[in-house]
């Protein structure tokens, strides 16, 4: 301010200095402040930009709060879905379909795993951060899913898991068909040799039924007998090429008791007189193959004496061998060293698993004719050793192949047709049922052969034999299990001893059917008792772990599973829910259950639900895994074993990871709402940054312009009260001093 330099009045140079006193004091006040103004009154035009301003800081700072709860929890999330990611990985590799391991210890130990990673899932499921759970959806204050405990054996009022699994299970096998051994070509003997004077009887499908040969006796100066053991029984000499005059073969053989023996022995050519006792001992060579095999058996019996006694022969030449039976289970054999006498006995033990008790069946040999009433059991004394051993092989069929066989057929009728023998026809359960297997398609590789089938409900087909099949040709049976996987069993003709899967080529084509239907008996058993509990258990898991929670339980009206044909109706039957949490409509995006705006034109969505199909994938798998045990005692362990992991592995499988609702999808879903949540954040400082520089402008002073303003004014008011002072003591008389 200028100082008015002129004579005035007294009055209005204390009003400038008033004037510039107040100016003095608002510079003090912006000095100490650092502001411009104490009022938006004071700032004039600038309180618009102000005001303004200050609005957009504070709603940045909202946006800010949001993002900086939602990197929490996305932070937890990523933690958690790196863990399932984890899990999932370990599920899919934790075991392949045979590899039992070392001492069958991967097969006995999964379904603990199974238990383990389970109850770990369910665990992460429940992830909360400062009281709000994380994988309920819009429902933050409660679990989303209940514990493993709950899920898996109920709360005490409502049933769990297992308790559907194994109701499910009885449903889909169905009640045991009423059979007996003999009506599934059980029990199997061969008859061995080039004396046909051996035969073996193997346990194979035996233990499939809850038996087992514990024991054979009988032994005598014309009988042997030998077993039960899985190692190879009634050895037989085999040669595929005359030897020469004077040819040398040297067998290094293993006895039972694990000691080993040599033996060399020499051909030789009529009319030379073989001589046993040479060094080394002589056979001779006969007019056949088979006579050939017989004279060198007879010298080995001789000098070794019953090769029973022996489980190993490796021969030195490729063109003679001796092997012998084995099917890989245990067996028992009989040996006709000659004629059994009349009245002699064989004697052999079998165990039922169920009762734990053993029947020791006795077969008496008799001359005359045999009596079907008599005990022990007789059979024939032939013409021959060959047709004595036929006669015991009648005898062993008949006795023992009236023990019972019950046969799990999932729900199947199957049967030779009673009006055309040659037909086998396979048949849905009537009244119709949802539970077991479902027919689906038929075909076969024999122009012998035709199949056919009928859709409907139920549904059937036939297998009708129009002539004798060759060996190897087959009949495939397509079914569709509970859990929607499609399983093709295949019967192969063959003519020699089955295996399960194989059908014996008969004299006929009735014949053949008969054997048809047995192995197809066989084969549903076992199929049924393996792949067909697998698939039930996986279906179980189906219907306990619903996207609702609401579980789908069997109709038990009737009491019994076995007899079960529908589902009941929701919520009739207490069952745990697995999941509480946020269901949402149909097609609804799970992310949208949580939101949060992360500037004026963003909004994420970071939500999850526990029952989102990858999931609940995830848990369903387990919960089926963790409901098998594998008996090493139980003969279907390991057939199910591979069918449980063959499942577990495509429910795990890398190829999943592109499915909607799956674990890595919904990691990268969220691993784009943090990005996206990241690029606001920036966005959002820089114009937070912007906005508080322009404020700056507006709403506070520059220290040092305000201090040097404030000293000129300072100097300038002092200047004045000068002045003012000199003008208010001036007179005339002063003047004119």
């Amino acid at each position: 301010m200028l100082i008015n330099k002129s004579m005035y009045p007294v009055k209005a140079g204390y009003s400038a200095i008033s004037t510039m006193q107040a100016q003095l004091g608002k510079l003090q006040t912006q000095l100490g402040s650092g502001q411009k103004a104490e009022t938006l009154s004071e700032m004039g035009f600038d309180r618009t930009v102000s005001l303004a301003s200050r609005n957009r800081l504070t709603k940045l700072d909202s946006f800010a709060a949001n993002i900086d709860t939602v990197n929490l929890r996305l932070n937890f999330l990523d933690q958690a879905f790196t863990s399932l990611s984890k899990l999932k990985s370990e599920t899919r590799t934790s075991a392949t379909p045979t590899s039992y391991g070392e001492n069958n210890l991967t097969m006995v130990s999964l379904q603990k795993d199974s238990q383990n990673r389970l109850s770990q899932l369910l665990e992460t499921l429940n992830l909360s951060v400062a009281g709000r759970y994380l994988m309920g959806g819009n429902k933050t204050e409660t679990a989303p899913v209940a514990t493993y405990d709950q899920i898996m054996n109920g709360d005490g009022t409502s049933d769990g898991y297992l308790r559907g699994a194994e109701e499910r299970r009885k449903a889909d096998l169905g009640k045991d068909s009423s059979d007996t051994l003999s009506n599934v070509g059980l029990p199997r003997t061969t008859i061995t040799g080039p004396w046909k004077n051996n035969l073996v009887l193997s346990s194979a499908e035996f233990e499939r039924f809850g038996y087992s040969i514990t024991s054979i006796s009988g032994n005598s100066d014309s009988t042997q007998t030998m077993g039960p053991t899985a190692d190879p029984l009634a050895p037989t000499v085999q040669v595929s090429t005359q030897p020469l005059d004077g040819e040398l073969v040297t067998f290094n053989m293993t006895r039972r008791d694990g000691t080993t023996q040599t033996l060399t022995a020499k051909a030789v050519a009529a009319p030379s007189v073989p001589d046993s006792s040479a060094t080394p001992p002589e056979y001779s060579i006969g007019a056949t193959l088979e006579d050939t095999a017989k004279n060198l058996e007879n010298l080995m019996g001789q000098k070794l004496g019953n090769l029973d006694n022996f489980k190993q022969f490796l021969s030195s030449d490729a063109d003679v061998k001796v092997i012998g039976y084995s099917d890989g289970m245990k067996a028992v054999s009989v040996k006709f060293q000659t004629q059994p006498i009349d009245g002699e006995t064989i004697t052999i033990g079998i165990k039922n698993a169920e009762t734990g008790v053993t029947t020791d069946y006795a077969f008496k040999a008799v001359a005359g004719t045999p009596d079907p009433a008599a005990n022990p059991k007789e059979y024939q004394i032939g013409v021959s050793r060959e047709e004595t051993l036929k006669n015991l092989q009648g005898a062993l069929k008949a006795h023992l192949g009236g023990l019972e066989a019950p046969i799990k057929t999932g729900r199947l009728e199957a049967g030779v047709d009673a009006v055309t023998p040659e037909k086998v026809r396979i048949a849905e359960q009537s009244p119709p049922t949802v539970f077991g297997y479902k027919l689906a398609s038929a075909s076969t590789t024999s122009s012998r052969i035709n199949v056919s089938a009928v859709a409907g409900n139920p549904a059937n087909m036939t297998v009708e034999f129009m002539g004798v099949p060759r060996a190897g040709e087959s009949v495939t049976i397509n079914l569709t299990m509970p859990d929607g996987t499609s399983k093709a069993m295949t019967l192969q003709a063959v003519d020699r001893q089955p295996a399960t899967g194989q059908f014996v080529i008969g004299a006929n084509k009735e014949e053949t059917a008969a054997n048809f239907e047995a192995a197809l008996k066989i084969q549903l058993d076992q199929t049924s008792k393996t792949d067909l509990v697998a698939a039930s258990s996986y279906a179980a898991a189906d219907d306990f772990f619903t996207t609702d929670g609401v579980a789908r339980r069997i109709d038990m009206t009737g009491g019994d599973p076995e007899t079960a044909t529908v589902f009941a109706n929701p919520g009739t039957r207490d069952t745990v829910k697995w999941y509480v949490g946020e269901v949402g409509a149909a097609g609804d995006n799970p992310r949208r259950s949580a939101t949060a705006s992360v500037d004026d034109s963003t909004k994420v969505g970071y939500g999850v639900r526990a029952n989102e199909s990858g999931l609940r994938e995830l848990v369903k798998t387990l919960a089926a895994m963790s409901s098998q045990e594998y008996d090493i005692n139980d003969s279907t362990s390991k057939a199910r074993f591979s069918a449980m992991v063959e499942k577990q592995m495509a429910a795990t499988s890398s190829s999943t990871a592109t499915h909607e609702g799956s674990v890595e999808q919904i990691g990268l879903e969220l691993g784009v709402v943090r990005a996206t949540v990241g690029g606001a954040k920036e966005r959002n400082t820089a114009f937070a940054g912007q906005i508080e520089t322009l404020l700056s402008e507006v709403e506070t002073v520059s220290m040092e312009e305000t201090a040097m303003q404030l000293l000129a004014l300072k100097t300038r008011l002092e200047a004045s009260y000068q002045t003012t002072a000199s003008v208010a003591n001036l007179s005339l008389v002063n003047y004119l001093k």
